[in-house]
């Protein structure tokens, strides 16, 4: 694999702006992205019996089980690694749980790319986090699938990011600000990687 070739997960509170600044640093600096939510969304679609279990569980809030999530995330890393097309990937999002966590830990290390693995935390806070999903009205933000992603964020993505804060690979960017000035500090980030 490419020696510049870089994993960044970007974590945040739901609505904190992940979509939106992964985008930003795919085109930045040529990266992939890579975004459970939105394979998710996307397996959901076949009339299968996965795609209904995933339908249901994203229609609901809940969590997905990571064996699922991580077959997807292999699948994706596998196709960018044969292409070479890319410097590295973003996460969007992930990893969710502290055992998604330690297997993205042991991937990263496979490939040798302890230099090139820095996580984002995109912070804001739960107020901004409630207002700014239900103005963005998807089919998934009902009051209560909402009220139970919070929850989850706490009890399952706060220990990855202290997971990932101990390790030193951790990166605290202030969500709260306007977009350009959100930009200018996930540019510093990710400066060094490439």
């Amino acid at each position: 694999m490419n020696k510049k070739f870089s994993i960044i997960p970007i974590l945040g509170r739901p609505g904190s702006g992940k979509g939106t600044q992964s985008a930003f640093l795919a085109k930045e600096f040529n990266l992939k992205i890579i975004s459970s939510g939105g394979l998710l969304r996307e397996r959901a679609e076949k009339e299968d019996f996965i795609g209904t279990k995933i339908k249901e569980i994203l229609n609901t809030g809940g969590l997905m089980p990571t064996p699922i999530i991580f077959d997807m995330w292999l699948h994706e890393l596998e196709s960018i690694q044969e292409k070479g097309e890319y410097q590295g990937i973003v996460f969007e999002g992930s990893p969710r749980k502290v055992y998604e966590a330690f297997l993205l830990d042991e991937i990263y290390q496979f490939y040798e790319l302890e230099e090139n693995f820095r996580v984002i935390h995109l912070s804001i806070s739960k107020e901004e986090s409630e207002k700014r999903l239900l103005m963005r009205g998807r089919a998934d933000d009902s009051a209560s699938a909402i009220a139970k992603r919070m929850e989850w964020y706490e009890d399952e993505v706060v220990p990855v990011i202290e997971h990932y804060r101990k390790q030193g690979k951790l990166v605290e960017v202030n969500g709260n600000q306007d977009v350009k000035k959100v930009q200018e500090d996930m540019e510093t980030a990710v400066s060094g990687l490439f």
